[in-house]
C-alpha cells in the first residue's frame, strides 16, 4: 500500500540524500560516473590464477634498490671492459619460465648458471646476439658498428663472452650479499631458447630485463631467477631484521650471552646399538651384564639436544661413571666403534 506522500511505496525516511548519490556515483555507479564525465576511483586488474603474484610492494622495493646497485656495477664493468661510456637501465618483474624462454629472440646467447645459493638452483642470463657480437667487436679493438649477424656464437665467440658474464655474476652476488647469499658460477650455454631446461615451464621466475646502451647501439639483457631460490627472501617479515654483531650493543651482547649461557640442552652418551629378542628383554634381570659391540678403548658418541656433536672416553668420577669430551664430531664414520667386544653391567 502506498501513501499519500511516498510515490513508489518509498517513505520519506528511505530517500536518497545528495551525498548518498555522490557516493553511490563514485564506488558503485561505474557506468554513471563515466557518463557523468567522473573517472573510477580505483584501478581494476585482471587476476591471473597461473601466475599469482608473490611479491609484496615492501620486498619490490628492495628489489629495486638491489638491481639498481647490479645495474651501475654493470655498468661501470660495462664501460671498463668496452673502453666506451655505456648506460644501463633496468625493469623487474615476475613471469613464468614459458613467458621467459618465448621472450627472448632465437638464435640466443645464453648462458647457465648455478646460483650456489643455500636454496641451489640455476639461473639464466641471455646476452642477446647483437651485445655479445658487440662485446665481441670491442675487445679486438672494432668500432662495435658491425652488422647484425643471425646465427650462434662460435667457440671462440662464446669465451670472449663468458669473461664479461663471470664479471656480470659477480656483481649481481655482491648486489645480493646483504639480503642472499650466491655464489653464481657459469655451468652452460645454450644458442636455442628452447633448449633451456632451467626450470619447468610453469613455475614463477623473477625476470630482470637490463637495456644497454652506448651512443646508437642498444641490447637488451634478459636474466632469468627462479623464485624458488629466492623463497626465503620472499617469506621473510620485513618488520624482522637480524641484529648482527655489529649491531648489537654491550647490554645486548651481555643479555644474549647471559641467555645462552643459561639455556639447558640434554645431554645424551650413546652406545652402539644392540638387538634383543623380546624373550632376552623378559629375562634380564639387575647385575645381568648385556654385551654390546662397543669397544673399551674406543670414543663413545655424546649427543646434545638429539644431534651427535662430541666423542668422549668413559671412567669414573668420584666413584660414578663419567664421560671426558676427547673430540668433535666431524662425520658419519669418525671414529667409528669397531673391532673388539666389551661389556656394561646393568644397575638399578
Amino acid at each position: 500500500m502506498t501513501g499519500p506522500g511516498s510515490p513508489g511505496g518509498r517513505n520519506d525516511a528511505d530517500a536518497l540524500t545528495q551525498k548518498d548519490i555522490d557516493q553511490l556515483l563514485q564506488s558503485g555507479g561505474g557506468s554513471a560516473a563515466v557518463s557523468r564525465g567522473r573517472k573510477p576511483t580505483g584501478e581494476v586488474l585482471p587476476y591471473n590464477f597461473l601466475r599469482p603474484p608473490r611479491i609484496s610492494k615492501d620486498r619490490r622495493l628492495q628489489l629495486d634498490s638491489i638491481f639498481s646497485r647490479f645495474a651501475l656495477s654493470m655498468q661501470s664493468m660495462l664501460s671498463s671492459r668496452l673502453r666506451q661510456p655505456m648506460d644501463v637501465s633496468y625493469t623487474i618483474e615476475q613471469a613464468t619460465f614459458s613467458e621467459y624462454v618465448l621472450s627472448i629472440a632465437n638464435p640466443c646467447a645464453a648462458f647457465v648458471f648455478d646460483l650456489g645459493g643455500s636454496e641451489g638452483g640455476h639461473g639464466t642470463v641471455d646476452l642477446s646476439t647483437d651485445l655479445a657480437f658487440y662485446i665481441v667487436d670491442r675487445v679486438f679493438g672494432g668500432p662495435g658498428e658491425g652488422t647484425r649477424m643471425e646465427r650462434g656464437l662460435t667457440l671462440l665467440e662464446r669465451t670472449v663472452t663468458r669473461g664479461v658474464v663471470d664479471k656480470m655474476l659477480n656483481a649481481f652476488r655482491e648486489a645480493w650479499q646483504d639480503h642472499v647469499i650466491f655464489h653464481p658460477e657459469v655451468t652452460g650455454f645454450e644458442s636455442t631458447p628452447d633448449m633451456l631446461q632451467i626450470s619447468s615451464q610453469e613455475d614463477n621466475v623473477l625476470v630482470a630485463n637490463l637495456e644497454v646502451r652506448a651512443g646508437q647501439f642498444s641490447a637488451l639483457v634478459a636474466m632469468c631467477i627462479p623464485l624458488l631460490a629466492l623463497e626465503g627472501f620472499l617469506s621473510e617479515k620485513t618488520n624482522v631484521r637480524g641484529l648482527t654483531k655489529q649491531q648489537l650493543s654491550p647490554l645486548q651482547k651481555v643479555a644474549v650471552e647471559s641467555s645462552v649461557r643459561g639455556s639447558q640442552v640434554d645431554l645424551i652418551a650413546r652406545f652402539p646399538t644392540i638387538r634383543l629378542s623380546a624373550r632376552e628383554v623378559a629375562q634380564l634381570k639387575v647385575g645381568q651384564v648385556i654385551q654390546t659391540t662397543q669397544p673399551i678403548d674406543a670414543p663413545v658418541e655424546l649427543h646434545v639436544n638429539g644431534s651427535r656433536r662430541f666423542f668422549g672416553q668413559l671412567g669414573q668420577y668420584r666413584r660414578q661413571l663419567g664421560l671426558k669430551v676427547t673430540d668433535a664430531a666431524r662425520g658419519d664414520s669418525t671414529h667409528a666403534p669397531r673391532g673388539s667386544r666389551g661389556g656394561i653391567q646393568t644397575t638399578a
